[in-house]
């Protein structure tokens, strides 16, 4: 079969093209036939490309009345930029932020305020280990079931450049931290933590102990936001130096809050905001 081929200039005019007319027509949402074409080959600098969706199946150009699209991840690869997706007002971005519609590299949910207070988070790209994977292999170093435990942290990061999925757990006094690679599953790094006694999740609010919906709005509050601004990426019981305290952790956009809270009365014994 004869291959039609699609030159980087071309690609790229083609992948603004399509860009443009999403935006022009964003009060008109219409439906259209077209055909998806295998038969297409894109070629950048002579080497022939094969783009893939987040779930690792290969993605095809398409033809429509003549012109031919893209998909905006195989447009973020050609740019070597990352795409953000904002639910709230149907939006596309592309950015500079080395991180990875489902084919957008972060995905900005419906409820967070629109594209001024979004909270963002990391999805794992193409070639990525998941984080349910990233969780089992967690649990296998441990030798537990996840049915045993109590997940406090899963979430993917970048370290230093790294990508790397954050897990942490306990079952009973012990509690497990683990830095996956998100590339191929490698533990980066591994400890334990065995307490005297590991505190246990207080959502009541009982007369010695605040609870964690408590310690989550105090933090919040103190950060001048509401829940619906923010991502929770963290929120535990823990034990500082003999006391019982939230460790409690939330981004905004790029700007991420820590707190360390004591259960006993709310007061906030640690904060710190982090802008990436």
């Amino acid at each position: 079969m004869l291959k039609k081929k699609v030159t980087l200039f071309a690609a790229i005019g083609l992948c603004a093209a399509g860009i443009a007319a999403g935006v022009s027509a964003a009060t008109l949402v219409q439906k259209v036939q077209s055909e998806i074409r295998p038969d297409f080959t894109i070629v950048i600098d002579g080497e022939v490309k094969t783009f893939k969706n987040a779930q690792g199946e290969t993605v095809y150009p398409m033809l429509y009345e003549g012109t031919t699209y893209l998909p905006v991840r195989a447009i973020g690869e050609i740019m070597g930029k990352t795409v953000y997706w904002y639910e709230a007002d149907k939006r596309i971005e592309l950015k500079d932020e080395q991180t990875t519609v489902t084919d957008a590299d972060v995905i900005v949910p419906g409820n967070s305020g629109g594209s001024s207070g979004a909270s963002s988070t990391i999805a794992p790209q193409a070639d990525e280990i998941t984080l349910d994977r990233a969780k089992e292999i967690a649990l296998e170093r441990a030798g537990l079931d996840a049915d045993e435990v109590t997940f406090t942290k899963a979430r993917l990061d970048i370290d230093d450049g790294v990508r790397e999925y954050d897990i942490e757990f306990y079952k009973d006094s012990t509690e497990y931290s683990a830095e996956i690679a998100a590339a191929d599953g490698n533990i980066r790094s591994w400890d334990v933590d065995r307490h005297d006694v590991y505190p246990t999740q207080n959502t009541s609010g009982a007369a010695d102990d605040i609870g964690l919906d408590r310690a989550k709005e105090i933090a919040l509050e103190r950060a001048g936001l509401t829940a619906s601004d923010v991502t929770f990426t963290e929120a535990k019981p823990d034990y500082d130096d003999g006391r019982y305290v939230y460790d409690i952790e939330f981004r905004q956009d790029r700007t991420e809050y820590s707190a360390e809270i004591l259960a006993s009365d709310g007061t906030i014994t640690s904060w710190d905001v982090d802008n990436d």
